[in-house]
C-alpha cells in the first residue's frame, strides 16, 4: 500500500507544494519586471513615438514663420540704356538712361497671417494627438506581451503540477500490475498520459519562448528578466468613466477631433485668401551727372477677376473636407462607445466566471479525483478512475487560467486604451515654444 499513500499525498499536496515552489522562485530571482515598468521602457523604446516629434516640432515651426511678413525684395536694374546711335551703351549721356535701386515688399494682411499661423498649430495639435495614439498602441501591444508571457508561465507551472502525480500514478500502476491487482492496459494509459503531458509541456515551453521574444521587441533585453505578479484585473476608474460617455481622453477620438480642428482652420485661411494683399515698392533712380535723379512708389495688388471659379471652390473644398472630418470623428465616437461598452460587459461577465470557477467548479473537479482516489484505495475504483478525474481537475484548472487570459487581455485593452503617464506622453509641443 506504499504507492497509493504516495499517490494519495501528491494529489492532495499538489497544489500546495506548487505554490511554494513559485513563490520560492520569485524570491530567488528578483529584480522582477512589473507591468508598470513594462509600460515605461515600452514607451521609452517607442521608436514611431519618438519619429512623430519630428512632425509637431516641423508645425510649431511653421507655425511661428507663418505669422510674420514675407521677406522684402530688393531690385536692381538698367533702365533706357541706348543700344543705337551717338550714345550707344552709355549709362550717363542719355537724359532718360537710369540705374535703380528698390526695395518692393508685401503686406500680408494681419488676418490672413494669423490665419495661416492658427493653421500650423492646428497641424501641431493633430500630429501631437496622432503621437498619442502610437502611444497608446505601444502601452497595449507591450500589456499584451507581457501577459501572454506570464500567463504561459502559469500554464507551465500547473502542467508541472501534474506531473508529479503522474509519475507515481504509473509506478502505483506498476506495482499493482507485478503484484496481480491491477492489468497491463492501466500500465499503458498511465504512460500514455505522461506522455500527453510532457508533449504539452513542451508546446508550452515553445509558447514561453515565443511570448518573450515578442516581450523583447517593446522593452529590448529587459524582457529577459523575470515577471512579477499580475496586478488585479479590477476595473479602472477612468474605465468606469469611459463607460459613461466620457470619451474625450481617448487618442483615437482626440485625434480626429484634432482633424477637425485642422479642417476648419484650412477653411479660414482659404477665406482670408480671396482677400488681396498690398505690395508696396520704393525706387531710387540714379542718372547722369547733367540730370537729376528720381525717386518712385509702386503699389500692386492682385485683381481676383475671377473669384466663383477659383477662391470660392478653394473654400468649398475646405467646406467638404470639414464635413468629412466631423463625419470621420462621429464615426470613431461611435465604434468607441460601442467597443468600450462591449468589452466592458465582457470583462464583468468573465469575472462572475472567474468567481464562479474558483466558488464552485473547481472545488467540484478536485472533490471528483478525491472520490476517485479514495474508491481506488478501497478496491472500489480503478487507477485509470483516478486518472481521468485528475486529467479532468488539470483541465479544467487550465480551462480557467485560458479564461484569466482572455479576461486580463480585455482589462488591458481598456486600462491603456488612454495612455499611463510617462516621462514620453508628456505632450512634444511643450518643449518647442
Amino acid at each position: 500500500m506504499l504507492f497509493p499513500r504516495r499517490l494519495t499525498l501528491a494529489l492532495l499536496c499538489a497544489s500546495a507544494f506548487g505554490l511554494a515552489v513559485s513563490h520560492a522562485v520569485a524570491a530567488q530571482s528578483a529584480p522582477s519586471l512589473s507591468l508598470e515598468e513594462t509600460v515605461a521602457l515600452a514607451t521609452t523604446h517607442a521608436g514611431d513615438a519618438e519619429s512623430s516629434r519630428g512632425a509637431v516640432e516641423a508645425a510649431v515651426q511653421m507655425a511661428v514663420a507663418a505669422g510674420q511678413l514675407p521677406d522684402p525684395i530688393l531690385k536692381l536694374g538698367l533702365n533706357n540704356v541706348p543700344v543705337n546711335g551717338p550714345d550707344q551703351f552709355s549709362l550717363s549721356r542719355d537724359f532718360m538712361t537710369m540705374r535703380s535701386i528698390s526695395v518692393m515688399q508685401e503686406f500680408t494682411r494681419s488676418d490672413k497671417r494669423r490665419a495661416k499661423a492658427a493653421r500650423f498649430e492646428a497641424e501641431a495639435a493633430a500630429a501631437e494627438a496622432q503621437r498619442a495614439v502610437g502611444l497608446a498602441n505601444v502601452q497595449r501591444n507591450a500589456v499584451g506581451a507581457w501577459l501572454d508571457r506570464w500567463y504561459a508561465e502559469q500554464t507551465n507551472v500547473l502542467l508541472g503540477h501534474h506531473g508529479h502525480p503522474i509519475e507515481l500514478a504509473l509506478q502505483a500502476a506498476n506495482a499493482a500490475y507485478r503484484s496481480g491487482r491491477g492489468s497491463r492496459a492501466e500500465v499503458l494509459a498511465m504512460e500514455l498520459e505522461l506522455q500527453k503531458l510532457h508533449d504539452r509541456q513542451d508546446e508550452n515551453r515553445a509558447t514561453v519562448a515565443t511570448a518573450t521574444l515578442n516581450l523583447q521587441r517593446w522593452v529590448g533585453a529587459e524582457a529577459n528578466r523575470p515577471l512579477s505578479d499580475r496586478p488585479p484585473l479590477d476595473v479602472p476608474q477612468h474605465v468606469q468613466q469611459l463607460a459613461k460617455g466620457e470619451f474625450d481622453a481617448v487618442p483615437e477620438l482626440a485625434a480626429a477631433q484634432r482633424e477637425v480642428a485642422l479642417a476648419e482652420s484650412e477653411i479660414q485661411v482659404a477665406r482670408e485668401a480671396r482677400k488681396p494683399d498690398v505690395t508696396v515698392e520704393l525706387m531710387y533712380s540714379q542718372r547722369g551727372s547733367a540730370y537729376s535723379n528720381m525717386g518712385s512708389v509702386n503699389v500692386s495688388f492682385p485683381v481676383p477677376w475671377d473669384r466663383g471659379n477659383r477662391q470660392d471652390r478653394d473654400v468649398a473644398a475646405r467646406l467638404a473636407q470639414a464635413n468629412e472630418a466631423r463625419a470621420k470623428s462621429e464615426t470613431v465616437r461611435r465604434n468607441t462607445q460601442a467597443m468600450v461598452g462591449a468589452r466592458l460587459a465582457e470583462l464583468q461577465r468573465n469575472l462572475e466566471r472567474l468567481k464562479r470557477y474558483d466558488e464552485r467548479t473547481l472545488p467540484l473537479a478536485t472533490s471528483q479525483a478525491d472520490a476517485a482516489l479514495t474508491a481506488y484505495r478501497a478496491n472500489t475504483g480503478t487507477l485509470l478512475a483516478v486518472a481521468e478525474a485528475n486529467h479532468r481537475a488539470i483541465d479544467m484548472k487550465l480551462e480557467r487560467l485560458t479564461l484569466e487570459a482572455k479576461t486580463a487581455k480585455l482589462w488591458a485593452d481598456l486600462t491603456f486604451l488612454v495612455p499611463l503617464p510617462t516621462a514620453q506622453t508628456e505632450p512634444a509641443t511643450k518643449e518647442f515654444k
